[in-house]
């Protein structure tokens, strides 16, 4: 079959008695004697013109990509106009053998390459249509950031969702209708919601998503196990109680818009500075933790952000004790003058057993520092911490004033391992002693 021929969005036909060929020995099809499963998986790989395509081998293929487990929705160069591709969708969804169990479905579409009506209304549709298939695992990939239905998702059978380059509102992410969903993967998506919210869901992934920058949204996700914000941008999210957390990534963006205009490291009390007037985003918000205590309750935890974001700082004040915590990594969100939360993590982590300190660059200490911290009473640093890794370029005297704290904390220099990276390797070595000239 020649992959280049073009292909106009109709299913092909039968091929008429006398045009059949007696196949010769050297010709024997040997794919179509495979299990039906087999064959079932092989059509799930292919993009669903291909797959379709498949009709045309022998009479056992005639049916087969109408009950395959998987359809992949790809735009294809060889539709003869792009409205052929539209009703080419819309066919493959509609002929789809009733009763056929859809484990996926995946759209990975160029919007450049689709009709210019309503291109937003047609590929909602088609999200709805996946659904009422009872698809367990849903891909939606636009090329460009396009709006989700004013309306919730309804699924008993939706598990996995990946979504990339949407914009969410307030309807579709209500997961209630949800029941089975564990997991929700967000990329790239503009999160215009007051909440997300699902009593199922597990497991959350969402990376490089601008939140609104002037409304915080809220997350009431009480059975969560892991939770990954990279690269979060505009408000960060207020999380409720989420008393099954095991995991935690958060990594703020440059462009988070808890930070002061000023440059303080703390609400600078202006209220014509909007990064500390909009710091909590509502008069409800102002009378509780906003990232802090939804991750009290977390075992591994790992936390980077710009030395000028407020969100870390202003939730020390409330002072949630992470009673389960024994994994914890800190980048840039500890590296102050007065070492603050380094200190107050210490103080807060009683069953803490490997801490990590990632020191990005190199840094000088301002002069006078020394005197701006106080180091950790010994008998509020966890007895179970038994390692400390602290990875760094250069062994600075932000390094050292590090080693000088958690040392004076009670903490032998055996258990700290120093991590060198430079342009001639890795290098990695015990610390035995330092001076802190």
């Amino acid at each position: 079959m020649d992959a280049h021929h073009q292909f106009d969005g109709t299913l092909p036909h039968k091929r008429a008695k006398n045009e059949e060929e007696t196949p010769v020995e050297s010709e024997v099809d040997r794919i179509s004697d495979l299990p039906e499963g087999v064959l079932h998986h092989l059509l799930s790989l292919m993009p669903a013109h291909d797959a379709v395509r498949t009709c045309v081998l022998a009479q056992r293929w005639r049916h087969l990509w109408r009950s395959a487990p998987g359809i992949r929705f790809t735009n294809c160069e060889g539709f003869s106009n792009d409205d052929r591709f539209n009703q080419f969708v819309d066919r493959v969804l509609l002929l789809r053998r009733h009763g056929a169990p859809l484990e996926s479905c995946d759209f990975d579409i160029l919007l450049d390459k689709l009709p210019s009506g309503d291109t937003h209304r047609q590929l909602s549709l088609w999200i709805l249509h996946a659904l009422l298939l009872q698809v367990r695992v849903l891909r939606f990939c636009p090329n460009n950031y396009i709006f989700l239905p004013e309306r919730p998702l309804f699924s008993q059978h939706l598990t996995t969702l990946y979504l990339i380059s949407v914009t969410t509102n307030d309807s579709v992410l209500d997961f209630g209708g949800c029941p089975a969903l564990v997991y929700l993967q967000m990329v790239d998506c503009y999160i215009s919601s007051d909440k997300i919210s699902s009593s199922s869901l597990k497991h959350l992934r969402m990376s490089s998503c601008p939140f609104d920058f002037y409304s915080r949204t809220r997350m009431s996700l009480p059975n969560l196990v892991s939770l990954e914000l990279d690269h979060i941008v505009g408000r960060t999210p207020l999380l409720e109680s989420m008393p099954s957390l095991v995991t935690e990534i958060v990594k703020l963006g440059c462009l988070s818009a808890d930070c002061c205009e000023k440059g303080g490291s703390d609400d600078c009390g202006d209220n014509e500075c909007e990064g500390c007037r909009y710091y909590y985003g509502s008069e409800d918000d102002c009378r509780q933790c906003v990232i802090l205590r939804g991750l009290s309750q977390a075992t591994a935890l790992e936390l980077s952000t710009y030395p000028d974001a407020l969100v870390f700082k202003m939730d020390l004040k409330w002072c949630p004790t992470f009673s389960k915590l024994k994994t914890l990594v800190l980048d840039n969100l500890f590296v102050t003058d007065d070492f603050g939360v380094l200190i107050w993590f210490l103080q807060h982590s009683p069953n803490l057993e490997k801490l990590t300190l990632e020191i990005s660059g190199v840094h000088k200490i301002s002069a006078g520092t020394e005197g701006r911290y106080d180091p950790v009473e010994k008998s509020l640093t966890s007895d179970h911490l038994e390692l400390v890794v602290i990875k760094c370029r250069e062994v600075d005297g932000m390094v050292l004033t590090v080693l000088k704290i958690l040392n004076g904390s009670g903490i032998p220099l055996e258990k700290i391992h120093i991590n060198k990276s430079s342009s001639s390797g890795c290098f990695n070595f015990v610390c035995t002693g330092f001076s802190s000239k």
